[in-house]
């Protein structure tokens, strides 16, 4: 699916640029290594029990980096993005976990499938920060 090629890409992308600079501070990697742990889950269909505390980390992580770090605006701007995405994604799944209609479930199933697309389209935004 069209997640996976983003994934390709990214990885791809961080290969390439790895050399160039301005370069991407450790606590900076953590948090995009997060966020990509998190992608990779719901790539793998990962529970939503399994999601929740992937969740968490990604939002400790981040705040962790806005007290301790002058981060990159671009960069803080996109993983923020990319973890807003996955917070509205876990909304959804826990609404259609609950939801009785069917139709319901649907429009909760597309509101967190493209949650998740932006979620990672945000990775990579945040990965061209450092070009």
């Amino acid at each position: 699916m069209h997640k996976a090629a983003v994934m390709v890409l990214l990885v791809i992308f961080i290969a390439l640029s790895a050399g160039c600079s301005p370069k991407i501070s450790p606590q900076e990697a953590k948090v995009l290594a997060t966020l990509d742990e998190i992608q990779r889950g719901v790539e793998a269909n990962i529970g939503y029990d399994q999601f929740v505390p992937l969740l968490m980390t990604a939002k400790a992580e981040i705040d962790m980096l806005k007290q301790n770090n002058t981060p990159n605006s671009c960069f803080q701007s996109a993983v923020e993005r990319s973890y807003a995405s996955y917070e509205i994604a876990g909304k959804a799944w826990q609404k259609k976990m609950v939801e009785k209609d069917e139709n319901r479930k649907s429009e909760m199933e597309m509101a967190q499938s493209f949650s998740l697309s932006f979620a990672a389209i945000n990775i990579n935004r945040a990965n061209k920060c450092y070009e």
